[in-house]
């Protein structure tokens, strides 16, 4: 292990790194990651190829041989996806430069430059339409009187399924963000960046019956979240998962897998083949380059050629 001086260094460097990507306003899930890999690196570090010691922090960091053999020895794991060992890397180099910006070290950015593993070709998985309404219609047709739970479910699974939110964008709606009368409301997005988002009149409709049903349920709010728990907080993520997959269990009758992002994938999957307007759906959902919403394009093809042979005038025999 590390020797304890230079441990409580990196402990304290890693504490000041988070706090600044919080700062950042980088989202929750993403600082968690890099918490937890960082956390990781460390407790690899005394793997030198010598088995002796450093005694400064700073020599472990200009050892780029040190650093490769810790990325190596993490990616011998066969469960690590290049998704998992790109973010490994990233949050170390992220770490580094944090450390060279606030002249903690007096380093190179380029002696930190890894070559990082190819993200495989992965197209989104989208629920066909007949069995998203299914889902969506579930709580209603299953239950005669349904609480405000089964409504809070539904409006959320309704926003990501036909808006585009992601999950932490619905969990994170607050009563201030919403704007009925003009079937719009206000998402922020990753990096803390807001948008407007139109939503359905049966968004409408199901959120009036949402707030309704849980005033009538007496329920002691204690946040100014727009969907809440049952003790008045605001909700998590994993619970939203949970609910979504009972949901689909039941009005699938199977145990097909069902994620919150797969909604939000369908809307734009949908979006993409009716409109074949990449930019509309890059606003829709909040995407800061262009190049993630054309992964959509592949999911329908006959996009190019739609494109292409009603916008070209040049016919047979000319």
């Amino acid at each position: 292990m590390l020797p304890l001086h230079i441990a409580e260094q990196l402990k304290q460097y890693i504490h000041d790194y988070l706090d600044n990507c919080r700062y950042r306003s980088m989202s929750p899930g993403t600082i968690e990651g890099y918490r937890s890999n960082l956390k990781q690196f460390t407790g690899l570090l005394h793997l030198r190829p010598n088995s002796t010691y450093v005694t400064e922090f700073a020599e472990i960091c200009t050892e780029p041989v040190m650093i490769e053999t810790v990325i190596l020895k993490t990616g011998q794991n066969p469960d690590l996806t290049a998704y998992t060992i790109r973010r490994y890397v990233c949050a170390w180099r992220g770490f580094i430069c944090y450390l060279v910006k606030t002249k903690v070290l007096d380093l190179s950015y380029d002696r930190f430059e890894f070559e990082l593993p190819k993200l495989p070709e992965a197209l989104p998985k989208a629920v066909d339409m007949d069995e998203l309404e299914n889902l969506l219609d579930y709580g209603l047709v299953h239950h005669d009187n349904p609480n405000w739970i089964d409504w809070r479910n539904l409006c959320i699974f309704e926003l990501m399924a036909y808006s585009g939110l992601r999950i932490s964008e619905a969990t994170g709606l607050t009563v201030n963000d919403v704007f009925l009368s003009q079937n719009q409301i206000r998402v922020t997005g990753k990096g803390s960046k807001t948008r407007l988002v139109p939503i359905t009149d049966c968004a409408v409709d199901r959120i009036r019956n949402y707030l309704k049903a849980r005033s009538a349920a007496n329920i002691k709010i204690k946040s100014n979240h727009l969907f809440v728990g049952r003790h008045g907080n605001g909700i998590g993520n994993s619970t939203i998962r949970l609910h979504l997959k009972e949901w689909a269990k039941q009005s699938m009758g199977t145990d097909r897998r069902m994620t919150p992002h797969m909604l939000r994938h369908s809307c734009a999957t949908h979006f993409v083949k009716k409109t074949h307007n990449l930019r509309f759906v890059q606003m829709l959902l909040g995407h800061k380059n262009i190049s993630t919403t054309q992964v959509y394009t592949h999911l329908d093809t006959d996009f190019v050629n739609t494109l292409f042979h009603n916008n070209h005038d040049r016919k047979t025999g000319e």
